[in-house]
């Protein structure tokens, strides 16, 4: 008959913890700043890195409980970090080489502010072609003209992701408080939604991509510019437009 120690019982409880993170795949999730549901938060899961839809994952957000809340002031640029199950210390950047990621031929981000717990959201930054990647930061400015938003369980920041390989949906959220302007508002550009029966969006839909499996050249130099200039601040030349994406959609 076994004896279990104090110390035997926690290690078990331990690796119990571990294989309830095993991932299935390497899909990415945001580590900077720290989003709901990653292993960094009191309630993580072994999908936050998964496609809204995917084994009833809901958006906005997967449906997770609220994450660490982080305070940032209008204009200050977010150095937006990927993350997934590989990395083993998502405090250390950049990760070791060599690790795996189903990047699916990179595609389009987009980067989102919410003041009404997901309800709405409103663009504040593009990448397209080489996003999403783990070995690169992702710049992204909060408007200087943003209002303030003080309410963490309805302040969101958001990363949202469609592929080049597969039309699969992402999006993960960070709970955030911004210190804004005191007339500021909010740019006039929507997030883009696509392949989520939910809401019954457009399904099919791919990016461009760069077609790369594996490690990108990070991102493109006029992008990152523009990601942290004002470009998308309410009056800013893409405040309603943004870039084209190159979403195509794909009849089967």
């Amino acid at each position: 008959m076994k004896t279990f120690t104090l110390a035997s019982s926690v290690a078990l409880a331990a690796t119990a913890l571990l294989s309830l993170l095993t991932p299935t795949s390497a899909h990415m999730a945001i580590s900077n700043p720290p989003a709901q549901a990653g292993p960094w938060t009191k309630n993580p899961s072994n999908a936050v890195h998964a496609w809204i839809g995917y084994h009833g994952k809901k958006f906005p957000c997967g449906g997770y409980k609220k994450g660490p809340v982080t305070t940032y002031k209008a204009g200050q640029v977010i150095p937006v970090r990927f993350w997934n199950f590989e990395i083993k210390d998502y405090k250390k950047f950049p990760p070791p080489k060599g690790l795996t990621q189903s990047r699916h031929g990179g595609g389009a981000c987009e980067f989102s502010l919410s003041y009404d717990g997901g309800k709405t959201w409103k663009v504040i930054g593009q990448y397209t072609k080489t996003c999403p990647d783990i070995y690169y930061e992702w710049p992204v400015q909060i408007p200087k003209n943003v209002p303030s938003c003080t309410d963490s369980n309805k302040c969101l920041f958001a990363f949202s992701w469609t592929a080049y390989s597969t039309d699969q949906f992402y999006h993960h959220c960070a709970n955030v408080i911004i210190k804004g302007s005191k007339d500021g508002k909010l740019p006039e550009l929507d997030m883009t939604k696509v392949d989520m029966t939910q809401l019954h969006e457009k399904m099919d839909v791919h990016a461009d991509g760069d077609e790369k499996s594996g490690k990108s050249t990070g991102p493109i130099a006029k992008e990152r510019e523009q990601n942290t200039n004002g470009f998308y601040a309410y009056g800013g030349k893409g405040s309603k437009k943004g870039i084209p994406l190159g979403l195509v959609t794909i009849n089967h």
